[in-house]
C-alpha cells in the first residue's frame, strides 16, 4: 500500500541480555584504599565524640554536685528557722563530702502529764505541778529532781542540745538545771551566768546574766565541735569542745540532788545532733574556697542561727563555695540572710 510506514518489530528477548555490552563499557567498584580512608575518618569522628561526651559528663558532675550542696544549705537554713535553733552544713575538703548537722529530738516535756514524748515517761522526785508559763510547770526546791530516762547514743561523737524555760527564785547559790550523767551539765551560777559543761570543757554566758523571778528560755547546744549558750534566742557565749567521745547512754535529770534549781521549769527539750544526708562528690569534682577561709582539720562549717541567717559570730560576710572539675566550675553564694545564690 502506497504511503504506509514500514513496520518495525523488536523481540523482547533481545533486550537486557546480560552478555551483550557495547564498546567502552566498564565494571564499577570500591578499592581498598577508599575503604581505609572512610574508616580513618570514622575513627576521627568517634574520637572527637568521646572527648565531647567525657567533658559533658564532667560538666554534669559539677551541676549535680552544685544542686545537692544547694539543697543541703537550704535545708539547714529552713530547719534553723523552723526550730528556732542553730543548724550547720559540714563540708569536709579532705574527704570531699558535705552533710547537714541538725537535731533529732529524743525528749519533749510539756509537763501537762508524765509523758516525755517518744514513748517516754518521767519520774518525779519532789517537784510539784503549778501553773506555768504555758499550762503546767514544775516547782523545784533545791534538792528535787525529775528523771527523764536515758539519752540514747547514736554515735560516739554526736552532739547534744538541752533547751528549757525556767524561772529561778530569789536567793544566792548554784542552780543546776539539767544534766546527762556526768558528761553534760547546765546550771546558773550565783552571779546569774548560764554555764554549760561537756566533758572537761566549760562555757558561760559572760556578762549576759539571767534575772530572777523571770521566765528565761535557755539553750545549751553542743554540736560536736563547740558549745553554744543561747538566752532567749540570742547567743550569749560559746567555746571550743572538739572530739569529745560519749561514754554511752546516760539519764537526763532535771534539777539535782545537790545545788539544784529553786524555782520553776517548763517545756524541756533534748535533742541529739548527728550528721545527716552526707553526700560524696563525683570523682572529677572538688571543693574550692577563697584563701581567707579557714579550714580546720579538713572541715569547713557553715553555721545558721535560729532565724536561718548566717551565724554572724562565725561568718563576717557572705560564704562562697566553688565546685570544680577539669572542664567546669560552679560557685554558690550564701548571703548573710541565709539565701543561696547560684
Amino acid at each position: 500500500m502506497l504511503g504506509a510506514s514500514p513496520r518495525i518489530t523488536t523481540r523482547t528477548g533481545d533486550r537486557g541480555r546480560t552478555g551483550d555490552r557495547g564498546p567502552g563499557t566498564s565494571r564499577s567498584g570500591v578499592t581498598l584504599l577508599e575503604i581505609l580512608v572512610v574508616l580513618t575518618i570514622l575513627a576521627m569522628i568517634m574520637g572527637l565524640t568521646i572527648g565531647v561526651l567525657r567533658n559533658a559528663n564532667r560538666d554534669l558532675g559539677v551541676m549535680a554536685a552544685a544542686n545537692t550542696v544547694t539543697a543541703l544549705l537550704r535545708a539547714a537554713g529552713e530547719h534553723a528557722r523552723a526550730e528556732n535553733s542553730p543548724a550547720w552544713v559540714s563540708i569536709n575538703v579532705d574527704e570531699r563530702t558535705a552533710g547537714t548537722l541538725i537535731r533529732e529530738t529524743t525528749v519533749m516535756c510539756h509537763f501537762e502529764d508524765n509523758s516525755a514524748g517518744f514513748g517516754r515517761t518521767i519520774t518525779v522526785n519532789g517537784p510539784v505541778q503549778v501553773l506555768g508559763r504555758v499550762g503546767q510547770a514544775y516547782l523545784f526546791k533545791t534538792n528535787q529532781t525529775i528523771d527523764c530516762g536515758s539519752i540514747p547514743r547514736y554515735a560516739p561523737d554526736q552532739g547534744l542540745a538541752i533547751e528549757m524555760w525556767f524561772n529561778r527564785a530569789p536567793g544566792t547559790g548554784k542552780h543546776v538545771l539539767a544534766s546527762v550523767g556526768s558528761e553534760m551539765e547546765v546550771w546558773v551560777d550565783p552571779v546569774g551566768r548560764v554555764c554549760a559543761k561537756v566533758g572537761n570543757a566549760t562555757v558561760n554566758s559572760g556578762t549576759n546574766l539571767v534575772p530572777r523571778e523571770w521566765w528565761v528560755y535557755c539553750q545549751a547546744i553542743y554540736n560536736g565541735r563547740e558549745i553554744k549558750i543561747l538566752i532567749n534566742g540570742v547567743e550569749a557565749g560559746s567555746g571550743p569542745c572538739k572530739d569529745y567521745v560519749w561514754k554511752g547512754a546516760a539519764p537526763l535529770v532535771l534539777g539535782a540532788k545537790k545545788d539544784g534549781l529553786t524555782g520553776l521549769m517548763d517545756e524541756v527539750r533534748v535533742s541529739a545532733i548527728v550528721p545527716q544526708d552526707t553526700y560524696a562528690l563525683p570523682a572529677q569534682v572538688e571543693f574550692e574556697f577563697p584563701k581567707t577561709v579557714k579550714i580546720v582539720d579538713g572541715e569547713y562549717l557553715i553555721a545558721f542561727d535560729g532565724a536561718g541567717r548566717l551565724d554572724a559570730t562565725r561568718h563576717t560576710g557572705e560564704v562562697m563555695i566553688t565546685l570544680k572539675s577539669p572542664s567546669a566550675s560552679k560557685t554558690l553564694v550564701v548571703t548573710r540572710q541565709g539565701l543561696v545564690r547560684r
